[in-house]
């Protein structure tokens, strides 16, 4: 929190800079000379918003939307520890890339990832099948539906 008001301090000062130019009156130096470090301080003000606001907001959004992430179907719709659900994840890797390879032989200009994608989610189904929770939400339902499909 103070690093934010130090932050909106050299925003004040940098439009200050900008607009009223006082050590152009003073000093006699060009404006430009002026407008650009007020430009700067104002870019650095906007700079600690991005950094300590915006991109935490989005790095969470991009984890809880990863598999086995908070707002993924695995992590909705199993009852798992997020290490052991990112583990039965990564294991049906190396199962389903291989059997994509043959599907891949058939149709060469197929996109394999959610192919793959598929394939895991039906392995780690039928692993943890049990582990089911939240069945009848319409998330979870239509999660099931998609990967029970085929």
């Amino acid at each position: 929190m103070i690093e934010t008001a130090l932050f909106a301090l050299l925003l004040l000062i940098g439009i200050v800079l900008i607009i009223a130019r006082p050590l152009a009156r003073l000093t006699g130096i060009p404006i430009y000379w002026e407008i650009g470090a007020g430009s700067l301080l104002v870019i650095a003000f906007l700079f600690h918003l991005t950094d300590s606001y915006v991109a935490p907001k989005f790095s969470e959004e991009d984890l809880a939307n990863k598999p086995c992430g908070s707002a993924s179907p695995q992590g909705a719709c199993y009852t798992l520890e997020r290490a052991l659900c990112e583990k039965a994840w990564d294991n049906a890797d190396s199962t389903c890339k291989a059997e994509v390879k043959e599907l891949l032989r058939d149709r060469p200009s197929a996109m394999s990832g959610p192919a793959v994608n598929r394939c895991k989610a039906k392995k780690m189904d039928q692993f943890l099948r049990y582990n089911r929770t939240n069945s009848e939400s319409p998330v979870c339902k239509a999660y099931f539906e998609f990967i029970e499909a085929r």
